[in-house]
């Protein structure tokens, strides 16, 4: 993909519909910032060490709390993006394996728009897998070669390609 927004990135879709569009948030995009950074006025308890990542190009000044669980039962993800400071801390507390993350900002696709993009094969689909968020799998670029990679060899191709072609 071209847009800058979302070169090598790899989007974590959650919502999708043929009438309202597509929401999701950039998963290899750290700002380098916690919670903490953001909220400085309060006590964040076990959150304030959360990352805050780009979440993509809508709404970069709003943050978004997310939880993420590993199902073993589905083989997926579970997802929450509807967390406000306290629903996150208490979903912490409660339930193990919870891994919360604050988003600047989403993705989001209008009606028809993912589908075109799709049609025209600018996104690779990836069904997430279970170490996806885990934070000792190296660097984001380095998360989205593995997995691009895995698609085979013409994938593995684009992955060495130059970010200018000109100077090829």
């Amino acid at each position: 993909m071209r847009d800058a927004n979302f070169v090598q990135s790899m989007v974590f879709l959650s919502m999708h519909d043929a009438e309202d569009g597509a929401f999701g948030v950039i998963l290899n995009r750290p700002s380098g910032k916690r919670l903490c950074d953001l909220v400085p006025d309060r006590d964040l308890g076990m959150l304030s060490m959360a990352p805050v990542y780009l979440g993509g190009p809508v709404g970069p000044e709003k943050l978004i709390l997310a939880a993420f669980r590993w199902d073993e039962s589905i083989g997926g993800w579970n997802w929450r993006h509807d967390l406000d400071l306290q629903s996150a801390a208490e979903l912490v507390e409660e339930e193990d394996g919870v891994i919360i993350r604050a988003f600047a900002g989403y993705s989001g696709w209008g009606r028809g728009q993912l589908e075109q993009e799709l049609k025209g094969m600018t996104w690779v689909v990836h069904t997430p897998e279970s170490d996806l968020l885990n934070p000792l799998e190296g660097s984001g670029e380095e998360v989205w070669t593995r997995l691009i990679r895995s698609h085979g060899p013409v994938f593995e191709f684009l992955t060495n390609v130059p970010s200018n072609l000109g100077r090829n």
